[in-house]
């Protein structure tokens, strides 16, 4: 067999796998959007914000079940973060979803919240202590569990 037919049976045999590592994965590769769906909960960008007077982020984002039944969500608190522009990444000091708050001195791994059908909840997610030089959060990642497999976690990343 020739050169040129070894090359092209072999990028013949790898086109599938080349297609599917160019469009990725949305619940684990980063995505420059305010909107994200994964497993069936939409993830929307309300504000992303950081006070310079105070050295303090805030991000605001809606979760909705689309599902037509209501689901646990449990989301790892630890693993959520806010990354700024400058690559700094940042652990929250308050997360509320809904009328749930966590703080970071609370030492709780996850936070459960059971998501309605159809229903917007609002997540915000505080940090303290930025980086002086940082402008603006650039992204967030959100990790919570995968409703099909327990003890599987997806990552949801949500750019400003």
């Amino acid at each position: 067999m020739k050169l040129h037919s070894k090359l092209y049976l072999l990028i013949l045999c790898m086109a599938p796998v080349l297609a599917a590592a160019q469009s990725g994965n949305a619940a684990t590769d980063p995505v420059d959007s305010t909107t994200v769906v994964v497993d069936s909960v939409q993830f929307d960008v309300v504000d992303f914000r950081i006070d310079s007077a105070t050295h303090t982020a805030t991000v605001e984002i809606t979760l909705t079940n689309l599902k037509a039944d209501p689901r646990e969500l449990k989301i790892n608190v630890y693993g959520t973060q806010l990354v700024d522009d400058q690559r700094n990444a940042y652990y929250f000091s308050t997360m509320a979803l809904g009328q749930v708050l966590m703080r970071f001195t609370d030492r709780q791994n996850y936070l459960h919240y059971v998501l309605q059908p159809r229903t917007a909840v609002p997540l915000t997610v505080t940090v303290e202590r930025i980086a002086p030089d940082a402008k603006r959060i650039a992204v967030t990642k959100v990790v919570f569990e995968d409703r099909a497999e327990v003890g599987r976690f997806l990552d949801v990343y949500l750019g400003n």
